[in-house]
This record gives structure tokens, C-alpha cells and sequence, in this order.
């Protein structure tokens, strides 16, 4: 609630002011009045003030008096003198004691308002910054705290493929991480993702907030479900829900997409009004765990793949082989189809095309131990043969020694096996290829446009990828955030401009696209420690 208190000894000047303007519409939920200062300083103790308006002049004690009396009791109320004179001692003083306006009697009912609308502003702005502080604090302070968690060590490790993901092995690892999770059991994974901050933020207040980020997922996506919110190696956050509380006998259901959608709506807003953030949610689907390295990588691919639909909470739908690849697949179980996809550098295809080879060959009777021996032979062989023709080191492939002599039994877990070796394999092969490429390409048009108003969007509309991935993966691969490698090109050729040209400051500012040329002289200074007029005149004076 707020309140506004009105202190003048004249009442034709309160009741004056009461009828200037409909305060409820400003903002103002209750207005009290008060006719001394020993009766306002009475109801300043009994209730909270927001808004002062105190006339300077009157006779018990004038109201220079009474606000530094505020000031001390309630440092944040805002105050608004009146007075009749304008001798330039009041208004100094009035500055001095931090009042927000100094308006001269009898008060311009519309003059009044906009002061008090400025008030409401100033309150507002400083709530807001305290909510801020109080909870950058908390998270601040949580995070300190933290340690590594053997949990999300796990989903790391799975999911970036160390882990085998299948029979007694992944067993082994979820009894070694201590997690109360089995082997068959279901998870849905969500991806969170940040794709702009609406504060500049070091990196340190970066990681504060993510880890803040994290934590609000935990309590809104998770919630009373079995799950956890998890960080992968790479850097994306992931919300995984377990389906082991949905196991019949128990009284829970699974949440269908209706109620996935409408906590991912409510987490967007949560992010965008408490943590100062864009994000978009993309939702997967229940999957053994064997599965979820699969359809996380999907899930990725969903995002850099996605340049239009923003701060958005978007379901994954599973591609059929004749999406992912409109040719004609040949009908042979014959593993020869899915090597020339791999060889092309196509993932998706292939691992869809393993997937339709397994489903037929359970449907084959007779299938026996022979075949599985034979087929997990020639995988191998098609492996070995694409690395070579790449000209890979199985030294460069994650826990390949242990991919490749495990044991596998049955179509099941040959289906696991082929999918996560064929996956690493390739994304060994390409992937690095393509991240580099898409690193070289950004920072070329970066360095072609630099003269131009660039935004982190304006450069993934350029490659073609969603900006909140490009900015994770530039970060990942150059160390540095796509927005500050951004303005420190700026400023470089701002200080090539001044060394080597006539131009004005002013012209320099807008020729690099700084229309505001304030902001780009604070820049400037935190680029190089001098503002760019100094940074000329120490540069001249040394010739």
C-alpha cells in the first residue's frame, strides 16, 4: 500500500491539494493529513509514509525541521516541499535534506502530479533494486556454499557419454553415485534456455544468477515430482523429471503437456521478473535412461535450431526416418544403409536408421546369438573404417575402449551401444569441424560490420542459429562472451579511428553505431581506463 501525507497549517491548502487530482489513479492508495508537525511526526510513527508533501513555513516548527527528522526516521520516504517564497537558502536547503521537488505556492494541480508520479517512480525503482540486492545476496551466499554434487556428476557423465549406458554398467554407476534411480526406470528432460539478459552482468554475476535460475526450476518445474535440475558438461541446463513416481499404485499421474505448458509459461515469467532474463523451455519426453543422451542431444539441436520462437515453451516431437531423410531407405536389415549416412556426416539419420534396423530385426524369428556376434562385428568394422577414412585417433573419442569392448546381449542393448559409439564417433568427426567453422564465420562478420549497430541477434541471424546457443557455444570455444568480444571490436576500431583520423569524438561514436554518445564514452573508459578525449590528448601529446 502506498501513502502519501500531506503537512500544512493552512486547510484551505490541504483540502487544496486533496482535490487537485484523483490520487487513487496515480497510484496512491490512502492520503493522510496533518495541520502540525507534532501530529505528522505522530502518524509517521503509526503508519508508513511514502510521500511527503510538507510546506516549508509554519508556526509550530517548519518543515526544513520536520524532514530532517524523516530523513533519519524513515530514510525512504520521498518528501515534496511547498512554500510561498522562492529565495534560492530554501531551495538548497531543501536539496541538501534530499527532497524530490520544490514547487512554490498556490501548486499547478497537473505541476503537482508529475512531481508525485516521480516520487512513485523513485519508491518503485528503489524497491526494486532492494528486492534485488536481497535476493542477489541470498543466491550469492548459496552459491559460495555449494559443492560439487555426485548427483549431477552422474547425469553429466551419462550424458556426455562416459558412462555405458546399459545392463550391469549403468547399474553399477547409479549404485556408486548412491541415487535411489534403477536402470529401467523413465525420465523427462526439459532444457532451459537463457537466451538474453536485460542486465549487464560480469561473469561472475552471471554464474550467480544461473545457479539462481537453477534453483527456481527446482521449485517450479520440479516441484513435489522426483527430480533434479542438472548443468551438462557443456554448459545447458537441464530439468530431468523421474516417471518412478507415476508407477502404478501410487496416487500421482504424469503430467500431460496442458500442465508441462502452463509451468513452463509460469517459470518464463518468474525468469523474466525476478532474474532479469529471456528464456525458452524446451520439453522431451519420457524415455528409459539408456535413451536420455539421445534425446538431450535432440533437444539441443531443437534449440540451435530455432530462430523465431522466443521466450516460448516448446514440445519436442520425435522425426520419423522419411523426415529426417525424404530418399527411399532401402528395406535390407543390412547395416551398409546407415554407414553412408554416417560417412555424409548425417547423425540423425543414421541413428534413426539403427533404431528401424533393430525394431525389424526383434520382429525377425529365428534371430540367435550368431547374428547379434556377426552384427556387433561388422559395427565395429564400419567404426574403425570411418575413423580412418576421417583420419581420427580413437584417442580423441571419449571412453572409446570402453565402448568397444563391452559386451553387448541382446538387440536391446546392441541398439544403445550402436547409437552412443556411432554418436560420439561422428560428433568427433564434424561437430568440432562445424563449431569452428560457425566461430570463424561470426567473428568474420563481426570484424566486415563493425561500423554497423551489431547485436548478438543481428549475428546469429547471420549463421543461421538461435543466439542463446551461439553465445554458449562461442563462449565454450573462444573463452570469451560473444557480447564483450562484440564491444571490444568496437572500441578497437574506436581507437584506431582516433589514432589515425581527424574525426570528432562525437562522429567516432556514431561512426562505430553508438548513437548515445555518453554510453560510448563509459565504454570507452572501461575498454582502456581513459574516456576517448583523454585517450587522444595523451596520444597527441606523445608525438
Amino acid at each position: 500500500m502506498i501513502r502519501m501525507l500531506i503537512v500544512d497549517d493552512e486547510q484551505f491548502a490541504v483540502e487544496g491539494i486533496l482535490r487537485s487530482n484523483n490520487w487513487k489513479e496515480l497510484g496512491i492508495d490512502e492520503v493522510l493529513t496533518a495541520y502540525h508537525a507534532t501530529v505528522a511526526r505522530q502518524i509517521m510513527q503509526d503508519f508508513q509514509i511514502d510521500i511527503l508533501i510538507c510546506d516549508i513555513e509554519m508556526p509550530d516548527e517548519d518543515g526544513l525541521s520536520l524532514v530532517r527528522w524523516v530523513k533519519e526516521f524513515s530514510n525512504s520516504t520521498q518528501s515534496l516541499f511547498l512554500t510561498c517564497h522562492s529565495e534560492f537558502d530554501y531551495a538548497k536547503q531543501a536539496i541538501s535534506l534530499g527532497s524530490n521537488d520544490y514547487l512554490l505556492k498556490p501548486v499547478d494541480g497537473e505541476e503537482l502530479a508529475k512531481a508525485v508520479v516521480r516520487m512513485l517512480d523513485a519508491i518503485k525503482e528503489k524497491e526494486e533494486h532492494i528486492r534485488y540486492s536481497q535476493m542477489y545476496r541470498k543466491y550469492a551466499s548459496l552459491w559460495d556454499k555449494q559443492k560439487p554434487r555426485i548427483l549431477e556428476h552422474f547425469w553429466q557423465d551419462l550424458l556426455s557419454r562416459k558412462i555405458l549406458s546399459f545392463g550391469d554398467s549403468l547399474e553399477r554407476a547409479i549404485q556408486d553415485a548412491g541415487i535411489d534411480l534403477h536402470a529401467e526406470d523413465q525420465i523427462l528432460p526439459i532444457l532451459i534456455s537463457i537466451e538474453e539478459w536485460h542486465k549487464p552482468l560480469d561473469t561472475r554475476d552471471q554464474e550467480i544468477m544461473e545457479y539462481a535460475i537453477k534453483k527456481a526450476a527446482e521449485e517450479i518445474w520440479v516441484n513435489n515430482h522426483d527430480g533434479e535440475v542438472i548443468t551438462d558438461k557443456t554448459g545447458v541446463i537441464f530439468v530431468l523429471i523421474r516417471a518412478s513416481e507415476f508407477m502404478a499404485g501410487t496416487a500421482k499421474k504424469k503430467p500431460d503437456w496442458v500442465e508441462w505448458n502452463s509451468i513452463g509459461e509460469h517459470f518464463i515469467r518468474v525468469c523474466r521478473d525476478l532474474f532479469y532474463c529471456s528464456v525458452t523451455c524446451y520439453v522431451g519426453h519420457y524415455v528409459p535412461i539408456q535413451e536420455l543422451p539421445g534425446l538431450c542431444e535432440s533437444l539441443k539441436n531443437m534449440e540451435r535450431d530455432n530462430v523465431t520462437e522466443t521466450q516460448s515453451v516448446l514440445r519436442y516431437i520425435r522425426k520419423s526416418v522419411s523426415q529426417v531423410e525424404s530418399a527411399e531407405i532401402p528395406d535390407e536389415t543390412s547395416i551398409s544403409e546407415w554407414a553412408a549416412s554416417m560417412l555424409n556426416g548425417n547423425k540423425e539419420l543414421t541413428i534413426r536408421l539403427i533404431h528401424r534396423m533393430v525394431d525389424r530385426l526383434e520382429a525377425t524369428p529365428n534371430i540367435r546369438g550368431k547374428h547379434l556376434s556377426c552384427l556387433h562385428q561388422d559395427t565395429l568394422q564400419i567404426i574403425y573404417y570411418f575413423l580412418q577414412v576421417q583420419g581420427i585417433s580413437s584417442n580423441n573419442i571419449p571412453e572409446f575402449s570402453v565402448w568397444t569392448s563391452a559386451k553387448v546381449q541382446g538387440l536391446k542393448q546392441y541398439k544403445h551401444w550402436a547409437e552412443n559409439l556411432v554418436s560420439a564417433v561422428m560428433e568427433a568427426a564434424f561437430e568440432t569441424g562445424e563449431r569452428d567453422s560457425v566461430i570463424q564465420k561470426s567473428i568474420r562478420y563481426i570484424q566486415q560490420n563493425i561500423e554497423e549497430e551489431l547485436s548478438r541477434e543481428h549475428v546469429a541471424a547471420y549463421v543461421g542459429l538461435n543466439p542463446a546457443y551461439l553465445s554458449r557455444l562461442f563462449k565454450k570455444e573462444t573463452g570469451q562472451n560473444l557480447i564483450d568480444f562484440l564491444i571490444e571490436a568496437k572500441m578497437n576500431r574506436a581507437k584506431e579511428l582516433l589514432d589515425t583520423t581527424g574525426m570528432t569524438v562525437s562522429a567516432i561514436a556514431q561512426q562505430v553505431g553508438y548513437s548515445n554518445f555518453s554510453h560510448f564514452s563509459k565504454t570507452f573508459r572501461k575498454q582502456f581506463d581513459v574516456n576517448p578525449h583523454e585517450y587522444r590528448n595523451v596520444t597527441k601529446g606523445a608525438e
